[in-house]
């Protein structure tokens, strides 16, 4: 209990030290490492963990820790305040059993792990003052006690009597006296520099996370149950009827949705302008394309206990194929389109959603031949490293640099949205645009406005170590040297 208290504190002040008043740069890393091989030191010196496999979870984790002081991503930046807290806690899940299945009873479980905590804090509180009392009565004598109150008082005697003769000293040499003028004066214009309210917020918030922390490491290392009951489950004929229904009207409508789709986007149509008929149609597929993933997870759950359904399996794997034809042309509008209409983040984001759909398609083929593989462990691994990947894309600088390449063949470009949508990381690929040449003087000055004034920005940010960012670096040496 004392360790738990202690790290309570430490990661208390800790948090509010790196973040309160801060941008996030290396601070994100500075505390969700330690942070964390807090939790699974402790863990593993209780005998907690069933699964230590599961302590892979750390390398998405510091990865994404260590984007905020490479990149500067506004929409990654806030999206991964949630992702890596919630990465946490499926590693704490499956450290506690080998069995992590996506379903409502995960969902509970990560409520669970981040809410439950809260209900221990008067409990871990109760246990802290049982144990100082236990702590008090079995290692202070009466000797050591006399001992204390003879420092307190000797204290008391001296501080004064030191203080008084230092004053009269001050009074009768005024060099002595003002080097304790320039002490006083100096603690005097500290004292006023201070902002009562923002320690009265830091102090509050520094409580509150220890409330927080002190009720999590008591909840994770003394109350949370590793002990699995097996339920078991009776296996009951179910009625496929209508599950094999659709899929065979999907499949049909697919079939013919295919045909149309291999001969306007793939084998060529020359009464079709290419860029208006994608301008519609890449987000509807991508979607159409996550249901059908569902509904095969869904009908394979379908099948009765005794007897595996071939007809079911059968309509799954071609849905997968037609599903796999779904994303290719979701893939192929979206290119038409970005050619037209150039390249934004959104756009890109759904090249990534379409890669990690068809990786995703893989495994769930395996799964619905009865292949041996844990489709839920290997979703999520297929989920994280696409993540991680797209964290470590620098999408900015990409989007900046196909715009310009764009700009620089055709002449057209969308110079605010550059300017709003993108970050430090797109500076260097936006300095190109100041080197063209051709007669677009709008462009050229509405980029070099943008420029000097992230410059200034910059140069009045005071950085420390807490958030320090490469990014932001490198685009005041870039900018300075345009």
């Amino acid at each position: 209990m004392i360790n738990i208290l202690l790290g309570a504190i430490i990661f208390s002040v800790w948090l509010i030290t790196l973040f309160f008043g801060k941008s996030i740069g290396l601070s994100m890393v500075l505390f969700a490492v330690p942070f964390t091989g807090f939790i699974l030191y402790y863990l593993e010196r209780k005998n907690k963990i069933v699964n230590k496999k599961a302590k892979i979870f750390l390398i998405p984790i510091t990865l994404l820790s260590f984007t905020y002081c490479i990149f500067n991503n506004t929409f990654f930046n806030n999206l991964n305040m949630w992702v890596i807290p919630i990465l946490l806690v499926l590693m704490i899940i499956d450290l506690f059993k080998n069995n992590l299945r996506i379903n409502a009873d995960l969902v509970g479980e990560i409520l669970c792990v981040f809410f439950v905590p809260l209900s221990f804090v008067g409990e871990a509180i109760e246990k802290l003052r049982q144990s100082f009392e236990n702590k008090t009565n079995k290692t202070i004598d009466s000797r050591k006690g006399k001992t204390v109150k003879k420092v307190i008082k000797s204290l008391l005697i001296i501080f004064p009597l030191v203080l008084f003769i230092l004053i009269m000293l001050a009074t009768a040499d005024n060099t002595f006296g003002s080097i304790f003028k320039n002490i006083f004066v100096d603690l005097i214009k500290l004292v006023k520099n201070i902002k009562i309210s923002t320690i009265f917020a830091k102090f509050v918030l520094i409580i509150l996370a220890f409330m927080y922390f002190l009720g999590l490491f008591y909840y994770l290392f003394f109350k949370h149950e590793n002990n699995e009951q097996t339920a078991k489950v009776e296996i009951k004929n179910k009625d496929n009827f209508t599950i094999k229904l659709l899929l065979g009207i999907l499949n049909a409508i697919y079939l013919v949705f295919c045909i149309i789709q291999i001969k306007s986007l793939f084998i060529g149509n020359e009464s079709i302008k290419y860029s208006e008929y994608a301008r519609q149609g890449f987000f509807q597929l991508m979607i159409v394309s996550v249901i059908n993933l569902i509904t095969i997870l869904i009908a394979k759950k379908s099948e009765n206990g005794e007897e595996k359904n071939k007809y079911i399996n059968t309509m799954s794997v071609i849905m997968c194929i037609f599903t796999f034809i779904l994303l290719i042309s979701s893939a192929v509008r979206m290119y038409y389109y970005e050619n037209a209409y150039g390249y934004t983040f959104l756009r890109l984001m759904v090249y990534c959603i379409l890669f990690t759909e068809t990786c995703l398609l893989m495994p769930t083929i395996l799964w619905i031949l009865d292949k041996k593989i844990n489709l839920t462990k290997t979703y999520i691994s297929i989920i994280m490293c696409a993540y991680v990947g797209m964290n470590f894309i620098n999408f900015d600088n990409l989007i900046a640099k196909r715009n310009v390449d764009r700009y620089i063949e055709t002449g057209k470009i969308d110079i605010t949205y550059l300017k709003f949508a993108t970050g430090t990381d797109a500076v260097k690929q936006l300095t190109r645009i100041l080197k063209v040449e051709n007669d677009d003087i709008y462009v050229k000055d509405e980029t070099e406005n943008y420029l000097n004034n992230l410059y200034n920005r910059l140069i009045q940010e005071e950085m420390d170590i807490r958030d320090f960012n490469i990014s932001k670096i490198r685009a005041k040496e870039i900018i300075k040297n345009k």
